[in-house]
């Protein structure tokens, strides 16, 4: 309630208001960004670049501004001028500060989200260059290139991270899938097995090992971790259409289609 008030605030504040210094500019944009007034933001820090166009600071107004441009282009994903908008503003502040890993990170993250997985690289490996240490990075690069079916690099940089955190579970899990794509099924699944005592309660961990147990079509293997993923999270639909479709394979069609009416009402909710 307090956050809708402070955007009509904005809203209904004259044009005058806002000719004030670079700084209080940047103040309302902050202000108005948290209101989720988020065309008054980016007008915002579009008058405090306009009103000191060569302050030093402004690899941070460039950075804010591609972070309100880039949450506008996710509540309207056709709007593609918006996603330019966020990249040109984002590349602007690496211009500025190319030394900066967090702002260089915010543009990787929006390339991988989008998909654009050769340039999120570029950024990720300038992240990796300065610090090889960067877990972050290293597992976001990983999956970049396991997108793009580059297995063997995605699994040095997977690799990479367990050699500086041993227990990490992205990159774990990462090698694992890996092993699938590669056809070394049973190393996956030895991995998968390590993984699950290691973390009982994930019922994302079932649901990969019976996919790789239905490779092998060892389908009642696969069906004992569907079993138990449904178990873990009974509400979440996904884990039934799994198992309807283990069902099928399984020529058990009644089956398959209890679980699929019983998705679909979770899905209805």
């Amino acid at each position: 309630m307090i956050r809708f008030f402070i955007a009509i605030l904005f809203l209904l504040l004259p044009h005058e208001f806002f000719a004030q210094t670079y700084e209080e500019l940047i103040e309302h944009a902050i202000a108005a960004a948290q209101a989720d007034s988020l065309k008054q933001s980016e007008a915002l820090y579009k008058m405090a670049l306009k009103a000191s166009p060569n302050d030093y600071r402004n690899a941070l107004v460039y950075h804010s501004l591609g972070h309100v441009q880039e949450l506008m282009y996710w509540q309207n994903t056709s709007d593609t001028k918006m996603l330019e908008d966020a990249v040109y503003n984002y590349s602007k502040a690496i211009d500025m500060q190319p030394e900066s890993a967090l702002i260089r990170s915010s543009r990787a993250n929006l390339l991988l989200n989008v998909k654009n997985y050769d340039k999120a690289i570029l950024d990720y490996s300038e992240i990796i260059k300065k610090n090889p240490s960067d877990i972050e990075a290293l597992n976001r690069r990983a999956f970049a290139y396991y997108e793009m079916r580059d297995y063997d690099k995605a699994r040095t940089d997977y690799e990479a991270v367990l050699k500086i955190k041993p227990t990490d579970y992205i990159s774990a899990l990462g090698i694992a899938l890996v092993l699938q794509k590669t056809n070394k099924l049973n190393d996956a699944i030895t991995r998968m097995g390590f993984l699950i005592a290691a973390h009982p309660e994930s019922a994302e961990l079932y649901v990969v090992r019976a996919s790789m147990y239905s490779d092998q079509n060892k389908f009642e293997l696969a069906l004992l971790d569907l079993n138990q993923a449904v178990s873990i999270e009974p509400q979440n639909p996904q884990h039934l259409l799994h198992r309807a479709d283990l069902y099928d394979k399984m020529k058990k069609h009644t089956q398959a289609r209890n679980d699929r009416r019983k998705a679909q009402k979770l899905l209805a909710q």
